[in-house]
């Protein structure tokens, strides 16, 4: 019997010092990381992105493509994301920038007429506010409330705010690199 008492015990000591998968890949990077490294669209393909669409990048200076889509993440939820490419981190960072922290955050500039960048940006919208109502809940966001350069590409995430924004984009990248 005392046997059986300490297994038990044992077994709930270590199963209450574990964590979940998802817990324990819980890693939020920094805004700029991974300056060596090199993506591709492919890549991104690889671990599981799902591309809605691929936008025209002729007036993006720079940039070798941009893609709108989603990825499930370790809870198997689906969570939008762009991802624009560059050659290098150094082109993403002194071209794409400021592309980018136009359309993210509660202050993005999210209409064709006043946008630098017109292609896609009615994808960088978002309505689904549950939590409003009345003439709230048809306003117009931000879908899109951070975002990371990782490697030479610049990836924009969706969340609730800036912090689940960045941990969804370092849910993605942190997924490149397995």
């Amino acid at each position: 019997m005392k046997k059986m008492i300490l297994m038990i015990l044992l077994i709930f000591f270590v199963g209450c010092g574990e964590k979940t998968s998802y817990e324990s890949k819980n890693i939020t990077l920094e805004k700029i990381t991974n300056e060596n490294q090199v993506y591709s669209i492919e890549d991104f393909k690889n671990i599981g992105f799902k591309i809605n669409k691929e936008y025209d990048v002729s007036e993006l200076k720079n940039a070798q493509g941009v893609w709108f889509g989603f990825w499930k993440n370790n809870l198997n939820k689906a969570i939008d994301y762009e991802i624009r490419i560059y050659q290098t981190q150094e082109l993403a960072i002194d071209q794409g920038v400021i592309f980018v922290e136009e359309v993210i955050g509660e202050n993005a500039v999210l209409k064709k007429s006043t946008s630098s960048w017109k292609e896609g940006i009615q994808d960088r919208r978002s309505r689904n506010i549950s939590s409003m109502r009345g003439s709230e809940s048809n306003s117009v966001r931000a879908k899109y409330m951070d975002y990371i350069i990782y490697g030479n590409t610049i990836i924009l995430c969706a969340g609730l705010d800036s912090n689940y924004a960045r941990q969804n984009c370092s849910d993605l990248a942190n997924s490149l690199n397995k």
